[in-house]
């Protein structure tokens, strides 16, 4: 398997691999590469240019053979700010995917761009950490965040918004001489736009941030509610393995692990759903089911976000 600090590689069939996100490096988010038959498919291209970067190389290395098409299944940044590494090939996403990523991703790097004096002061802060620093344990969580900040300031430094040039309403069918790859919008889940690419002759399921395993995934983008119906959607696919947007591959277990959080936080809120008093989202505590996922500070701004909509 090629190597990379940016993500590991699973296989999880003859031709088709799931790229999960290392704690280190610029993925952040999971990514798949699919053997269609004569070119191959790839699904979201993470965080930053050099995560990109490695996932082109890899997708070379493991399949010899052109890269046909690129999917983004959504617009936030750590699926898409990868694409301007595939010059050439065709860019798939929804229309509104598009029309998002056109609204926030030039903002986003003109925000960022003048910060990069103090992220300088940071990286600069964080070596002095890692030096000072004896013990070898905590040495080595500075190193991975020294590591991180130098990623961000790199991908600033680099980042050329590169955005979709084939978008699609409903659903999409791309075919191969090998399979053939249904993408489908769900509309409003996650974000107002998510869409997911089903193999139903595989039994697979990428499904970007749609499902989040073992991580709190952020609702303030999308619609709980929609977000549930969406969840019904997929879980009648039936398909055995499901590649998240964040966390490990699963199966249909975790459709229903993802309809049973944004159950319980609709419940948590449901007591202050008029003007009356509202806690402070900080004094609510995580669900003991929940105490152990991933992206841990998700959870309060999730509840921000519901107890916000309880007026």
């Amino acid at each position: 398997m090629p190597h990379s600090r940016h993500f590991s590689i699973n296989q999880l069939t003859e031709g088709i691999y799931a790229l999960t996100a290392s704690g280190q490096g610029g993925a952040m988010s999971n990514a798949g590469i699919i053997d269609m038959g004569g070119f191959t498919l790839i699904f979201d291209t993470f965080n930053t240019p050099q995560a990109g970067l490695d996932l082109r190389k890899a997708a070379l290395q493991l399949l010899n053979q052109p890269i046909g098409y690129v999917v983004n299944s959504h617009w936030h940044g750590d699926h898409v700010r990868g694409n301007q590494c595939f010059p050439g090939v065709p860019i798939v996403s929804s229309t509104r995917t598009r029309a998002r990523m056109q609204a926030t991703q030039p903002q986003w790097l003109e925000r960022m761009t003048p910060l990069l004096p103090q992220l300088n002061a940071d990286i600069a802060g964080a070596a002095e950490a890692v030096d000072a620093e004896p013990d070898e344990a905590v040495r080595a969580k500075l190193a991975l965040r020294h590591g991180y900040l130098l990623e961000i300031r790199e991908s600033i430094n680099t980042l050329i918004v590169t955005y979709p040039n084939v978008t699609y309403e409903s659903q999409l069918w791309i075919h191969g001489s090998r399979r053939s790859a249904r993408l489908l919008s769900l509309g409003r889940a996650h974000t107002e736009c998510d869409s997911v690419l089903h193999l139903a002759a595989d039994s697979i399921l990428f499904a970007g941030d749609a499902v989040a395993v073992n991580n709190h995934p952020l609702l303030t983008d999308g619609d709980p509610l929609d977000w549930l119906s969406a969840l019904k959607t997929l879980g009648k696919l039936g398909a055995r393995h499901i590649v998240p947007g964040h966390g490990p591959v699963s199966d249909a277990a975790s459709i229903k692990d993802m309809q049973q959080y944004i159950s319980d936080l609709l419940a948590i809120c449901k007591p202050f759903s008029g003007p009356e008093f509202k806690p402070p989202a900080a004094d609510i505590p995580v669900p003991e089911a929940y105490r152990d996922w991933d992206a841990a500070g998700v959870f309060q701004r999730n509840l921000e976000f519901l107890l916000s909509r309880q007026v």
